[in-house]
């Protein structure tokens, strides 16, 4: 039987030494061939473009806080949490065993990997 794990905004409040040693640690719960469902705000744009894709991101945010995040909350999470850029990710989820399979972005600050432990 094949075993999943599935995390959703929750690894961008760890630092990236964290999530390295919490992918290791999912690795390690999962059986060979095991799956890896990780949807999280992942960076995927190149540093030098950041100040206009976060602008971009920050002016989509929702008015109110009853339709969604607003500004102020997507400030905060720029300010105080850990999301990472994908090019530092794949290498984490890799390096931790697995194959990445499966990798969508989505407005350069979501994405979801489906990854297979090794």
């Amino acid at each position: 039987m094949r075993s999943l794990v599935h995390t959703r905004n929750a690894l961008h409040h760890l630092p990236d030494f964290w999530k390295g040693i919490a992918l290791l640690r999912i690795h390690d719960l999962l059986t060979p061939g095991g799956t890896l469902i990780l949807r999280d705000l992942v960076y995927s744009f190149d540093p030098r473009d950041a100040e206009k894709r976060v602008e971009g991101w920050l002016a989509g945010a929702a008015p109110t806080a009853a339709e969604g995040w607003t500004r102020a909350e997507l400030e905060e999470h720029l300010r105080t949490e850990h999301s990472t850029f994908s090019w530092l990710l794949e290498p984490l989820l890799e390096h931790a065993g697995f194959d990445i399979r499966e990798a969508a972005h989505r407005s350069g600050v979501y994405a979801t990997y489906a990854c297979v432990a090794r």
